[in-house]
């Protein structure tokens, strides 16, 4: 009785410690999607020397040089995500997760100058713009055999002895993972931007970004050892998070036409800095000779020094005469805690008659957090949530269609995504569950524009 009281009261503050914001926070906030206009996600965002859409504007705000007419846009988003575990002889849980937004709305001022063609200041514009940048919707359910068991970390944490039914074996016999996650970052643009005699192109923007994201997950371990009525020993840990907070940043950028056939284009974006606030609360259930529940107490904890990291876009596009371009872009973020990210997309826009507009875009993204940290144990207990989440490659294929008329215009795109990655349940295992996600999304852009 005093062992089975030992392992509770040790089980009762919960033996894992991280500190406040971990790299795995910085990492589930640091995501982001190409998503935004038809014609941005047509082209798979490789839009940095073009320009002329509010959505390139988050990369570059000198795309807003481009602009001579007003122009109101509004955009709709469908998605459809697929999720199912890869790793070879586990069980396949296939998941699905759908949902609809409006993920971009715009309003371009463009005021003309009048200046004679080619000299000086041409135009001044000025953007107003919502867009949402990520959107967190997955279900993951994965299950593995003969991992290490989540209860065995804990009391060689604790230093609890090991004849203690349950923590006798140092792993389990099987385990199952559920993680669902939902939420958005989105942001707000105001940016200004002028043409230069039709040839230099420079735009800066102030960005808001909010956070809403909202994390439950269960953990589940069976061990092959019975209880004196032969009802298997088991370990379930269930814990919930929840992420709010609103950061600012800077922007500029540039777009240079050295000749008439080539535009070269530069953004670049600081670090954000504001406030995030993560609540946590969990329960772990510890089955011995008989059910004993083990409660963690909410928790929340404000971080006044959320960064995240700067991004730095490059891009060339090349005028295919009157009929289109292509465009070539790569993309670089630089942040504490996470490891740098890179990013290469590639975008063409066909115009096979006046008005109308082809587009088709593939794109590259390596891992945000290539190698996060562990979770240690120890007696002091902050947070309960040993799992993390570690994306490896993602890829975008698209392709778009639409027209532009004299005062309005609408263009739709398809969007393929699929995503690898590896979702951990605690430290130590052995085989994290392999995961691979397809997501497909339709967008429909409509706007109307001034003559």
């Amino acid at each position: 009785m005093k062992r089975l009281l030992s392992i509770l009261l040790a089980l009762s503050p919960f033996a894992f410690s991280l500190s406040p914001l971990q790299a795995q926070d910085f990492s589930r906030m640091g995501e982001r999607s190409i998503m935004g206009t038809a014609r941005y996600v047509g082209m798979s965002g490789a839009m940095t020397a073009i320009g002329g859409d509010p959505s390139a504007c988050l990369d570059n705000p000198a795309g807003l040089g481009l602009y001579r007419r007003f122009e109101v846009m509004v955009t709709m988003d469908w998605m459809f995500d697929r999720t199912h575990q890869r790793t070879p002889g586990d069980k396949i849980h296939p998941t699905q997760a759908n949902m609809f937004m409006v993920p971009q709305a715009s309003f371009v001022f463009s005021l003309p100058t009048y200046n004679p063609d080619d000299h000086g200041v041409q135009f001044h514009n000025l953007l107003f713009s919502y867009q949402r940048v990520h959107t967190f919707n997955r279900l993951y359910i994965a299950s593995a055999d003969n991992d290490p068991s989540l209860g065995a970390l804990l009391a060689t944490a604790q230093d609890v002895n090991w004849d203690i039914p349950f923590c006798s074996e140092r792993y389990n016999l099987a385990d199952q993972m559920r993680l669902q996650e939902a939420g958005y970052v989105n942001e707000y643009a105001f940016d200004y931007a002028m043409n230069i005699k039709n040839q230099w192109y420079v735009g800066v923007g102030l960005r808001l970004q909010s956070y809403w994201m909202s994390a439950d997950a269960r953990y589940d371990e069976l061990f092959s050892t019975t209880s004196l009525g032969g009802t298997p020993y088991a370990n379930s840990n269930k814990t919930t998070l929840l992420y709010k907070g609103v950061t600012a940043h800077l922007a500029a950028g540039l777009i240079y036409r050295p000749l008439s056939w080539l535009r070269l284009g530069v953004g670049f974006q600081t670090p954000t800095i504001g406030s995030l606030t993560t609540y946590y609360t969990g329960t772990l259930t510890a089955q011995t000779d008989s059910l004993r529940n083990s409660y963690g107490p909410d928790d929340n904890n404000l971080d006044r020094r959320f960064h995240m990291p700067l991004q730095l876009s490059t891009s060339v596009a090349f005028q295919l005469t009157a009929y289109g371009m292509l465009s070539l872009q790569y993309d670089y973020r630089h942040g504490q805690y996470v490891d740098d990210y890179h990013s290469l997309r590639a975008g063409l826009e066909i115009i096979p008659v006046m008005g109308m507009y082809i587009n088709a875009g593939y794109a590259y993204e390596s891992a945000f957090l290539r190698n996060p940290g562990t979770v240690s144990m120890d007696p002091y207990f902050e947070r309960q949530d040993t799992y993390f989440f570690q994306p490896r490659t993602t890829q975008y294929a698209s392709c778009a269609i639409g027209y532009r008329g004299t005062y309005m215009m609408i263009q739709a795109a398809y969007q393929y995504r699929w995503q690898n990655s590896t979702l951990y349940a605690h430290e130590n295992i052995i085989d994290p569950y392999n995961m691979h996600s397809d997501t497909h999304r339709l967008v429909i852009t409509i706007g109307w524009h001034s003559d």
